[in-house]
C-alpha cells in the first residue's frame, strides 16, 4: 500500500509539472486590481464574453482567455489576455483585429498598435492582448505604459513567429501578411495556413500560402484535391470555378501553395522556382 501511495503521489507530482502553470494578467505599474479574482473564459465559454467575435477565435487554437480590471483614481483599464495556444495563432488574430489606421508601436512585445481614442492591441509569443480604457482620461502615453508593463510580465520571447520567412519577399504586397485558423479559401482540409498576397511584374495578382499538412490531408481523405509528384515533391491540385486553380508542392512537413491564377500549369511553375 505504501509503495502504491507513492506510485500515486509521484504520477500527481508528474501530471502537475508537465501542465504549464496559469496565466494571470500583469500589473501595470501605478494602476490598482479592482476585483480580487480574475474574470476566466474557455473555449466553451468565451462566448459569454465575446458573444459575436467567439467564432473568430475558435478557428485559432484558442486555449484561455483572461480579464482583470485596473483602476488608477478616476481612470479604469480592461485588460484581457487571449492565450492562443501557439505564436502563429496569437499573430493571426492580430492582424485579423488591428485596424488599418492604428498607430505602429515599437518596442512593445512582438508587435504593438494603439487606436484612438486610445484601445491597445499587442501580441507577445502565443498571448494576444488587447486594452480598453474606460472612465476618466487616459493619456496615451499612459496607454503605451501600460502596454509596455503588460508585455513584460507576461512569459515568453518577444519577436514575431519564426514561420514568417517561409513567405518570399519579392512581390509581397505590404501589410498583407496574415495567418488563417481555418477553412482557408473556404476549403475545410485547408488549416492554419500563412499567406500573402503577391503581385508579378505584369501586374498579375496572386496569394501564397503555406501549411504543416496533417495526416488526412496527406491521404486525400476528403478525395476533392488530385495528388501527384513533381520533381520529387508531393502535388495537390484542384480547379475552382471562377476563381482559378489552387496547387500546392513540397512534403508531410510544409506544403506552400497558390491561388488565384489562371491554370495549373502557371502556378505549378511559379511554385517550382519558389521551391528550388
Amino acid at each position: 500500500f505504501f509503495c502504491m501511495a507513492l506510485f500515486l503521489l509521484s504520477s500527481v507530482a508528474m501530471l502537475a509539472a508537465a501542465q504549464p502553470p496559469e496565466i494571470h494578467v500583469p500589473v501595470p505599474a501605478g494602476w490598482t486590481a479592482m476585483d480580487q479574482e480574475e474574470y476566466r473564459y474557455g473555449r466553451e465559454s468565451l462566448w459569454e464574453y465575446i458573444n459575436g467575435a467567439a467564432e473568430l477565435f475558435l478557428t485559432y487554437r484558442f486555449s484561455e482567455l483572461v480579464v482583470a480590471d485596473f483602476e488608477q483614481g478616476n481612470r479604469a483599464l480592461t485588460v484581457c489576455v487571449y492565450d492562443m495556444g501557439f505564436p502563429l495563432d496569437a499573430f493571426g488574430i492580430f492582424e485579423a483585429e488591428k485596424p488599418a489606421e492604428a498607430e505602429v508601436l515599437d518596442g512593445i512585445g512582438s508587435a504593438a498598435v494603439v487606436q484612438a481614442p486610445y484601445r491597445g492591441l499587442l501580441i507577445k509569443d502565443r498571448f494576444y492582448v488587447k486594452i480598453e480604457t474606460g472612465g476618466g482620461d487616459v493619456s496615451a502615453e499612459a496607454l503605451r505604459s501600460a502596454m509596455l508593463d503588460v508585455a513584460e510580465g507576461l512569459p515568453g520571447k518577444s519577436g514575431l513567429p519564426p514561420e514568417l520567412t517561409a513567405l518570399p519577399e519579392n512581390g509581397r504586397l505590404p501589410g498583407t501578411v496574415a495567418f488563417a485558423g481555418g477553412d482557408f479559401l473556404g476549403f475545410e482540409d485547408l488549416r492554419a495556413c500563412l499567406y500573402a498576397d503577391y503581385e508579378d511584374a505584369g501586374g498579375n495578382g496572386y496569394r501564397l500560402f503555406v501549411m504543416k499538412p496533417n495526416a488526412a490531408f496527406l491521404r486525400n481523405e476528403s478525395g476533392k484535391w488530385e495528388k501527384s509528384q513533381r520533381d520529387g515533391r508531393m502535388m495537390f491540385t484542384r480547379e475552382i470555378p471562377y476563381r482559378g486553380a489552387v496547387v500546392l508542392m513540397g512534403d508531410e512537413k510544409q506544403l506552400i501553395g497558390v491561388s488565384g491564377l489562371e491554370g495549373v500549369e502557371s502556378a505549378t511553375e511559379l511554385l517550382t522556382v519558389l521551391l528550388r
